[in-house]
């Protein structure tokens, strides 16, 4: 063998060898999640009937068509799973649905009493056993939005699956048109579990602002400050290979606890930088506690995140790295104390809705900018929902404990 050849047969190995190392990282990775569904296309029981091709008709209500019906929030309540399809397109028969965990893909089934919703995105359920969720009341078809209704908090009893309240919410707490439009998520804290004491904190991502809802007052008001809109310089990076530069803003609020000692904290989508607010401040409607905690990182930016109190753990729902980002509070907000949890280019592609429940963190995933910009394989599967213990997620990450 002469020399060039040897190390031509060397390189070969070693990128062999990298590649394996990287499948055997990506395959560690990916054994942390446990799937608990998948589906290729979504598909409906209404009434007993089975919907899962475009159909002209449903009940004489609407039209079906399946390829436009695109998951994007979800929650669990003991062995029944709600999930959301937001009407972003024509063809979508219900916005809130439940499944049970019987099936790996199970048709959705809309929520009694939920004929009347227009668009749900990301609801909570608080300790209490009640579903908050925000309704936006509007069709968002591009091209052809309409608000059929005023957007609305509206909640349920899911212990009789009744409607306790629904509110809509006040011209002040709407800037603009565009407002309804970035009503996406809904945080829920019940003070010292008086569920007669309950403030919801709403994001407002198309026009930069956090409404405060009191269910105690029955009222709500705005709250908006700079940290609330989307950073510039953190417009562009890719998922799926697609860029993206929306210009989100406040997307998601997690609580450190409840009541007036806890921590808020926030971020925009476009922006690699972590923010707090003290809760009782948020509630009072100030913004002087706010504080920059500092930045993620590179790709760091994020949608949904949701806080483990007994680890003091962040998991952060990181869209430009298909994976799940963990930081422990205690520790500086810092890249270097940012860890990946979990990451998967198949499986993660756009991780739409994240929370934590119990011991356990459940992700929804939905490939939305593949969907945009360009079209779904609708031979494989496009939606799924994970979950994952956070032992096994924050294990030998820097997250594990906090440092000195």
């Amino acid at each position: 063998m002469t020399i060039n050849s040897y190390k031509t047969h060397l390189v070969e190995m070693r990128l062999l060898l990298l590649t394996v190392f990287l499948l055997s990282q990506n395959f560690v990775y990916s054994r942390k999640l446990k799937n608990v569904f998948s589906w290729k296309q979504i598909s409906y029981n209404i009434d007993g009937v089975l919907y899962d091709k475009d159909s002209d008709s449903l009940n004489g209500k609407e039209n079906f068509i399946q390829y436009n019906n695109v998951p994007i929030g979800f929650e669990v309540y003991k062995e029944r799973v709600f999930v959301t399809v937001p009407r972003r397109r024509f063809g979508i028969p219900s916005t809130l649905n439940i499944v049970t965990r019987s099936s790996r893909s199970p048709a959705l089934t809309p929520y009694p009493g939920s004929e009347h919703l227009v668009s749900v995105y990301r609801p909570r359920i608080d300790v209490c056993g009640r579903l908050w969720m925000v309704d936006t009341g509007l069709l968002e078809v591009p091209g052809n939005r309409s608000q059929l209704q005023k957007p609305a908090i509206v909640v349920y009893d899911l212990k009789t699956d009744k409607q306790l309240l629904k509110y809509e919410l006040k011209d002040s707490d709407l800037v603009s048109d565009r407002s309804s439009g970035g009503l996406t998520s809904i945080t829920v804290d019940v003070t010292a579990n008086d569920c007669d004491d309950a403030f919801a904190y709403i994001n407002d991502l198309a026009t930069n602002g956090i409404i405060v809802f009191s269910l105690k007052a029955r009222d709500s008001w705005r709250v908006s400050h700079p940290s609330f809109a989307a950073d510039e310089t953190a417009l562009n990076f890719t998922v799926a290979g697609y860029p993206i530069n929306w210009k989100d803003g406040v997307f998601s609020i997690a609580l450190s606890g409840t009541g007036d000692g806890g921590t808020a904290y926030f971020h925009p989508l476009a922006s690699l930088q972590e923010y707090s607010i003290s809760i009782q401040d948020l509630k009072d409607g100030k913004t002087d506690s706010i504080q920059h905690l500092g930045t993620r990182g590179k790709n760091s930016q994020s949608g949904s995140h949701d806080y483990h109190r007994k680890t003091k753990t962040l998991f952060f729902a990181n869209v430009a790295q298909d994976a799940i980002l963990c930081w422990n509070v205690g520790n500086k907000m810092a890249p270097e104390n940012i860890g990946v949890a979990v990451q998967d280019h198949k499986k993660l592609v756009y991780i739409s809705d994240l929370k934590v429940i119990g011991d356990e963190v459940w992700v929804l995933v939905n490939q939305m900018p593949r969907f945009i910009y360009s079209v779904l394989n609708t031979n494989e599967d496009n939606y799924f929902i994970f979950r994952s213990k956070v032992d096994d997620l924050i294990r030998n990450t820097v997250c594990e404990k906090k440092l000195k």
